[in-house]
């Protein structure tokens, strides 16, 4: 990732994923004189230095290995360093939908952990757009700047090491992302940081705290529209002539809570 690798070929200092199987995908930062090495051969980074993206190479053993340019899932999954859980692709993909990122937006982010959902949103929104991230905890905002510079994403994003619930610098932001365990103390934040009708997104892990989100919601008469869903992903075995489902499934990550700004309600 990065404006200043090309978008063809790989080039030294850029990250390469080489995919030798489905059990064995590596991304790395092409070096000189680095090495890949697996129980199914090594491959000198050299031998990769201006290969084009989707060909083949052979590691030393004569296994053969597809090179890619990794996407962003692919950085996030295999080379971001994680210092907590994180959001998964099933649940950001319906986030970036239902909150209508695009480019140009101007999003908020409480709770920002590792920064994987942050650079999910810093692509969605563009090189105009901005997401602006807070984390009351330091070392995970120093975790996150990292994985946003490697991603060459961080020029889109502002980290604010603060306590949202006391509020937020921000106003008229088109939408925000709340991945704290107390979001029902950060609303008041919220309604003060976003435009009118602009919508939120909420992750929660367990039931009771949805519950306690939609009363505080309801209580505060400033929200609407919500809804409550929890993404369930099944693979398939994609083998022509013996299609079936994976034995495993990504089932319960977490719950998302929707729900959008609106004026005080009439009573």
């Amino acid at each position: 990732m990065g404006g200043e690798c090309c978008e063809t070929v790989v080039c030294e200092d850029c990250y390469v994923l080489v995919v030798v199987d489905e059990r064995r995908r590596f991304v790395f930062r092409v070096r000189r004189g680095g090495v890949l090495g697996s129980d199914k051969g090594v491959l000198r980074h050299d031998e990769l230095v201006g290969v084009g993206y989707g060909s083949w190479v052979r590691l030393s053993s004569g296994v053969p290995a597809l090179v890619l340019k990794p996407r962003l899932v692919d950085l996030a999954e295999r080379a971001f360093r994680r210092r907590t859980q994180v959001i998964y692709p099933k649940d950001q993909g319906l986030i970036l939908v239902m909150l209508d990122v695009r480019p140009g937006s101007r999003v908020l982010e409480i709770g920002v952990g590792s920064g994987f959902t942050t650079a999910v949103l810093a692509q969605a929104v563009g090189p105009e757009g901005r997401v602006y991230g807070y984390d009351v905890r330091g070392e995970m905002l120093a975790v996150a700047e990292r994985n946003l510079r490697d991603a060459g994403l961080l020029d889109r994003v502002v980290l604010r090491l603060a306590d949202a619930r006391r509020g937020v610098e921000e106003s008229m932001l088109d939408a925000a992302l709340v991945d704290i365990p107390d979001p029902w103390l950060v609303l008041e934040a919220l309604e003060n940081a976003l435009r009118p009708g602009a919508p939120a997104a909420f992750f929660l892990p367990t039931i009771s705290q949805v519950e306690k989100l939609l009363r505080a919601l309801e209580e505060r008469g400033r929200w609407a529209d919500t809804r409550v869903v929890e993404v369930l992903l099944r693979e398939y075995e994609a083998r022509p002539g013996a299609l079936r489902p994976r034995t495993t499934m990504i089932a319960h990550t977490g719950y998302l809570v929707f729900s959008r700004l609106t004026s005080p309600r009439p009573s």
